[in-house]
């Protein structure tokens, strides 16, 4: 990445203003690339991040996310819009939502959908910086209707056009719900005494009339100095809780990447005191390398579906420097055991399961491939994943139960992550490789491990040790360009 490239003025400029041979060039460069993805959406030029609008509408999936076309970088943020008839095949539907107003003109960022009638309401954060001698940013919470053809037409006027009272221009990323005879906006903040807090609104009309509720409460103030993309799932007969608190206390909740996303299980939940019953304690979504920004969406089929990016904020990925960076995982399916989360693929993502290879130690591995394993017992257990400079190393350690994952990206340092399984054995495994990034599902998803993983493009081997039950599959490359 060019960081003399890129101005303000560059990361600011509205897409009507760039010379499109800019993005020409781009796909040219990018096309080169040995590091592109096969079945996770992955933009065609530039950055991805955030899934937002996570609906179905229409008789079809949906599925919005941030995005800059222009270089990887996190410039004027856009929704580039996506749907499906399986939650596996995407395409875009060429109809993105772009900053194009006064209080959206530095980004559309993130937020979510709800069917209305035979429309699509979008309940999304404009970012502005107001142009003053201290630059302060200025969220407003706006909205948009969409209709069957896939047209957005915003609305005139911002649903909520100023933080409350107390809270910093760090205000944004509602989730909106419906209960009883109230919509629901769930916003994540920051207070003025630099301590994260999620805040609910409601209104009886989900294009006008949003009040200030009440601060959410969830039986923990380990919230971190901003508590982002704040998302309430039902499921099995309880609630999750999933946000991402910023510069949470990690000698109270453990993590080890730049920025957590972390959620809370709960027995119950209050709407007249917005209150989570009998909260559990605070885990990782994720234990892997870059998983952020999670949105849940309750499906009319009764399934609590989930989608992430596979990124973080505040980091550089080798693949900036081609001018693209990010994907979004697979989608999810979310289920609620003895207080845990359990994420597994949705059973759509079968249909990307081809013929199986023969298992040799050290065979040539296919950049799309799933390979599942369970250890033998009473032995130390390891799978690499090695080219020439890089690899991607699993490993467990029977005595202290602990599952270590190791990552060196080409030119880089290596670098782990650890996932203490308790009194239980690792039972099975199953990684879902997509070439540069991959999902690691662990005792039929009691945990999960995602993250990138740049190598050198050419040879890939597979190798391991004391395993038992070793099957890889081919998987479609079906090339999801958004």
């Amino acid at each position: 990445m060019d960081k003399k490239y890129w101005t303000m003025e560059r990361l600011d400029r509205l897409y009507k203003d760039w010379d499109p041979k800019v993005l020409t060039d781009l796909k040219a460069k990018i096309a080169k690339s040995n590091w592109r993805l096969g079945y996770h959406i992955q933009t065609e030029t530039g950055l991805l991040n955030d899934p937002n609008g996570f609906s179905y509408f229409n008789n079809q999936w949906h599925l919005f996310f941030q995005a800059f076309p222009y270089g990887g970088v996190h410039g004027l943020k856009s929704w580039p819009h996506m749907v499906s008839d399986d939650l596996v095949n995407w395409k875009n539907t060429n109809k993105p939502m772009v900053p194009d107003r006064y209080y959206d003109r530095h980004g559309c960022y993130s937020g979510s959908a709800i069917n209305v009638d035979d429309k699509l309401f979008l309940m999304y954060t404009g970012n502005v910086f107001e142009d003053d001698d201290e630059y302060r940013r200025h969220p407003y919470q706006d909205g948009a209707w969409m209709d069957k053809d896939n047209n957005i037409e915003k609305l005139s006027e911002p649903l909520i056009d100023n933080a409350p009272a107390l809270i910093t221009g760090h205000f944004r990323d509602p989730q909106i719900l419906k209960h009883g005879d109230y919509y629901y906006a769930i916003l994540g903040a920051q207070n003025i005494d630099n301590e994260g807090e999620i805040l609910t609104y409601r209104s009886k009309h989900v294009d006008k009339g949003w009040k200030f509720y009440k601060v959410m409460d969830l039986g923990h103030d380990n919230l971190g100095y901003m508590a982002e993309c704040p998302n309430l799932g039902f499921v099995d007969g309880k609630v999750v809780l999933i946000f991402c608190p910023q510069g949470a206390d990690d000698t109270k909740f453990s993590y080890d990447n730049v920025h957590p996303n972390a959620y809370i299980t709960a027995d119950d939940f209050d709407w007249e005191n917005m209150k989570l019953i009998n909260p559990s304690a605070m885990h990782q979504v994720d234990e892997g390398f870059d998983f952020y920004a999670t949105q849940l969406f309750n499906a009319p089929d009764g399934r609590l579906l989930e989608s992430a990016w596979i990124g973080l904020p505040d980091t550089e990925y080798l693949s900036d420097d081609e001018g693209w960076e990010g994907a979004l995982t697979m989608v999810r399916e979310l289920h609620i055991k003895d207080g845990r989360l359990i994420q597994t693929p949705v059973k759509e993502n079968d249909s990307l399961i081809g013929e199986k290879d023969n298992v040799e130690n050290g065979m040539q591995l296919d950049k799309q491939s799933l390979i599942n394993f369970d250890v033998e017992d009473g032995k130390d257990n390891e799978m690499l994943i090695n080219s020439d400079d890089s690899y991607l190393k699993l490993s467990f350690d029977r005595d202290s139960h602990k599952l270590n994952l190791t990552r060196k990206n080409i030119g880089e340092d290596a670098e782990s992550r650890n996932v203490l399984l308790g009194s239980s054995r690792l039972q099975d495994c199953a990684i879902y490789f997509d070439n540069t990034v991959f999902e690691i599902y662990i005792n039929d998803g009691q945990r999960t491990m995602t993250g990138t993983f740049f190598h050198d493009g050419k040879n890939l081997k597979l190798k391991f040790n004391n395993l038992d039950n070793v099957s890889v599959n081919k998987l479609s490359n079906i090339g999801i360009n958004a």
